[in-house]
């Protein structure tokens, strides 16, 4: 704080006499107000722009997450009942599709599921080994 002084007198409120009958008056110069007005803007500024940025990022991982989360049930879906299909997962806004590829000689199927939404897209493969027909196992005979 900056102290202003006059020779007159002015009376003694708010003010200061020293020695040699200088007052001295208390307070800020505009100036002063001025600057910290000015560094105060600046720091709300600087503060409102990280907590927008933050919690755009916690939104896109919020949002990430919830599409892996689909995205494993589908699969889960895809192993009970191994079909080729797609379409919109109920009140989400996100779309899935399922696919099914089988590997050349091999008893091995990928299960791949992609999920869409929101300008993104989460792809999830999966191989697990074919289930063989009970017929098959028993040669041919129900028991």
């Amino acid at each position: 704080m900056k102290d202003t002084y006059c020779k007159e007198s002015v009376g003694d409120t708010g003010k200061r006499r020293n020695g040699d009958g200088t007052i001295f008056l208390s307070g800020f110069t505009l100036l002063e107000i001025m600057i910290a007005l000015a560094i105060i803007g600046i720091a709300l500024t600087v503060i409102i722009q990280t907590v927008n940025y933050h919690a755009n990022i916690m939104y896109e991982n919020t949002l990430t997450t919830r599409m892996f989360q689909l995205a494993k049930e589908k699969i889960y879906e895809m192993e009970m009942t191994p079909q080729n299909s797609g379409g919109d997962i109920d009140k989400t806004g996100f779309k899935y599709e399922n696919t099914i590829t089988g590997i050349e000689n091999s008893n091995i199927i990928e299960l791949k599921t992609v999920v869409k939404g929101y300008g993104r897209q989460v792809v999830l493969n999966e191989f697990v080994i074919k289930k063989e027909d009970s017929k098959k196992k028993n040669g041919g005979k129900n028991r």
